[in-house]
């Protein structure tokens, strides 16, 4: 039985690396730590109820965990919200052009911007940034 939780292993984390997110690893841990377990009992009813059992465990066990850093990712865009940047060039379809942090980026706004125009990120919509104009205040009146 032991070659069968090891096929069953080796499947889910196939399956792990082809679909994005955490999806099967916990079922592939299970599978991998039953190997053991089916070395010690011969029943494959009393496997299977360990593999189940032991699946539910690692995924309510390491739920937090997995929130937490998937959180952390989140909050890593989110710093750049009200950043100040500089329109380096406009597409042909009207997105605005941005490197920022390191990273090239698309932004759209509802005013007219040129190249070079200091806009403020207001916030992050998609995979674009919606920006707006900085208008500066003169301190000459």
């Amino acid at each position: 039985m032991a070659v069968y939780w090891l096929a069953g292993a080796v499947f889910f984390a196939v399956v792990e690396l082809i679909v994005p997110g955490l999806i099967s690893i916990w079922f592939a841990l299970a599978a991998a730590i039953t190997i053991f377990f089916s070395m010690a009992v011969d029943s494959g009813l009393y496997q299977g109820y360990f593999f189940v059992i032991l699946s539910a465990v690692l995924l309510a066990s390491t739920r937090k965990f997995s929130k937490k850093m998937l959180e952390k990712k989140d909050g890593s865009v989110d710093r750049i919200i009200g950043s100040i940047v500089e329109i380096k060039g406009i597409a042909p379809n009207g997105n605005y052009e941005i490197y920022f942090d390191g990273k090239h980026w698309i932004g759209k706004s509802d005013e007219e911007l040129e190249i070079g125009d200091k806009v403020k990120i207001l916030r992050i919509e998609g995979i674009k940034l919606v920006l707006e104009k900085v208008k500066y205040k003169s301190n000459i009146e």
